[in-house]
């Protein structure tokens, strides 16, 4: 697995993530993409329905199935491809197991508006026109 240039920290509230990345995809959080700092893939909202459609997972706290909003920016997509199955010798596709509510947490931290906080990696920059 290939490792990103450290990611600083950063904390903001939930409003400012959701006005920045408004700002940097529009409107339509499936369109969002954070990155992961441990492997330096970029994905989106729905990069992690697709992913969630052909591996579905359950939530095993409430048994719901999971579903994008619950581990975009916050789980590397390998996790849901298939990173963490310990059956393979060794994982090769897209991402990797990292998570940034483990033991590397963030690098970025999210206020939100109860007063917990949650960990997340970064929005992933701009596209390219």
């Amino acid at each position: 697995m290939a490792s990103t240039k450290a990611t600083p920290y950063r904390k903001l509230t939930q409003a400012e993530l959701i006005a920045e990345a408004r700002e940097r995809f529009g409107n339509d959080p499936l369109q969002w993409a954070f990155l992961c700092p441990s492997c330096g893939d970029v994905a989106t909202g729905q990069d992690f329905n697709v992913a969630l459609a052909e591996h579905p997972r359950t939530n095993l706290h409430t048994n719901e199935p999971v579903i994008a909003s619950d581990i975009v920016g916050q789980e590397c997509i390998g996790r849901t491809l298939g990173a963490l199955d310990k059956g393979r010798r060794k994982y090769t596709g897209r991402g990797c197991d990292w998570a940034a509510y483990g033991l590397f947490a963030g690098p970025w931290e999210i206020a939100l508006p109860n007063g917990r906080t949650v960990h997340a990696f970064p929005l992933a920059p701009a596209p390219t026109a």
